[in-house]
């Protein structure tokens, strides 16, 4: 008796997990998965109570969903969830990582989640390690922005990339922060494309580039400048385009933000900063600033000597690999960062 018990308790359990499954099935029948991908805006890094402000879009089916934004940890609305297509809010007070996850549903349809998460920092350099604030300063009389500087060689470097933005005189809005998102450029520097950033003119020999966006006194680096940086560095015999295998690692910085390495690891690469140039993976623009990318992994700089055939070069470092690299690209589309020089004195 006990053992036909045991016999009608199984086919039960099983009759009873039969059920729940084909229930399952009709309820995954009854939702579909949406056509398209989100599509929305959110800044990598943002600085505290900074206004954000977000619009998502990108699915074609069906023709009208619900968004949904979500956070548990930065305040969005009275709760948690905002049921809205645009989003806007202030970022907390307090340096740290938040997040923020969109969604779309509608009746018999959902989308997968999407979730970005954000670096919210000071708007200056205190809660920002592993870099070197340089052996002297030098003040931009243009808008009061003071930079650490260098002798390394026969120049004077700035050890902090340009963050000018032209509107103090008057001019046009020079390069744009990474995300568009201002303030973070205390930090980072600006992005510029090269026009931008030399004002469309070319340069050559030691210490001969022009102003461009920097200050009076000072040029956008030429490839001699590059050139006598690599040699100070410890590279023999190179030329502009050469691969300067080790400069990468010893010209850039292992910096970190609330703690967190903003270089992902690799050991062929260690950051030494060993000349105190401080290499930042500032990540680079394109489409004319139109769009962002490579923030932690790539950090990039213009030269301001021109390529004959309308192509202008920059120099960059790779998380993941020792050399300083160079490359080239159009004068306008691609925006990268800036460091400013002078002959030593």
């Amino acid at each position: 008796m006990e053992r036909k018990c045991l016999k009608i308790l199984a086919f039960a359990t099983l009759m009873l997990m039969a059920a729940v499954s084909c229930k399952k099935d009709e309820e995954d029948e009854e939702w579909q998965a949406m056509a398209g991908d989100l599509v929305y805006d959110m800044p990598a890094y943002a600085v505290v109570n900074q206004k954000v402000s977000s619009y998502v879009t990108g699915i074609t089916t069906p023709a009208s969903p619900r968004y949904f934004w979500v956070s548990h940890n930065i305040d969005i609305s009275e709760t948690d969830t905002l049921y809205a297509q645009s989003i806007s809010f202030t970022m907390p007070s307090t340096p740290g990582t938040y997040s923020i996850t969109v969604f779309a549903r509608a009746d018999g349809y959902y989308s997968k989640s999407s979730t970005s998460e954000i670096q919210v920092i000071k708007a200056d350099m205190s809660a920002i390690g592993g870099w070197s604030e340089g052996t002297s300063s030098v003040t931009d009389e243009r808008d009061g922005e003071v930079y650490p500087t260098r002798v390394i060689g026969s120049l004077e470097w700035f050890v902090q990339d340009l963050r000018y933005d032209g509107t103090e005189s008057g001019g046009d809005t020079l390069g744009r922060p990474y995300d568009d998102s201002e303030g973070i450029d205390n930090i980072f520097g600006r992005l510029y494309s090269w026009n931008d950033a030399t004002g469309g003119v070319k340069g050559s020999g030691l210490g001969g580039g022009p102003q461009g966006a920097c200050p009076e006194g000072w040029s956008v680096p030429t490839d001699e400048d590059w050139l006598d940086l690599a040699a100070a560095a410890g590279g023999e015999g190179e030329t502009f385009f050469g691969n300067w295998p080790g400069l990468g690692e010893a010209l850039s910085a292992p910096v970190s933000i609330n703690g967190n390495a903003m270089w992902p690891y690799s050991p062929d690469n260690m950051h030494t900063n060993t000349l105190g140039w401080n290499g930042f993976p500032n990540g680079n623009s394109r489409d004319h600033y139109g769009e962002f990318e490579n923030i932690s992994v790539y950090g990039m700089w213009w030269s301001s000597s021109g390529m004959e055939d309308g192509m202008v070069p920059y120099r960059y470092i790779y998380y993941n690999a020792d050399n300083f690299g160079a490359y080239y690209t159009d004068p306008e589309s691609y925006g990268v960062s800036v460091r400013c020089v002078r002959l030593a004195r």
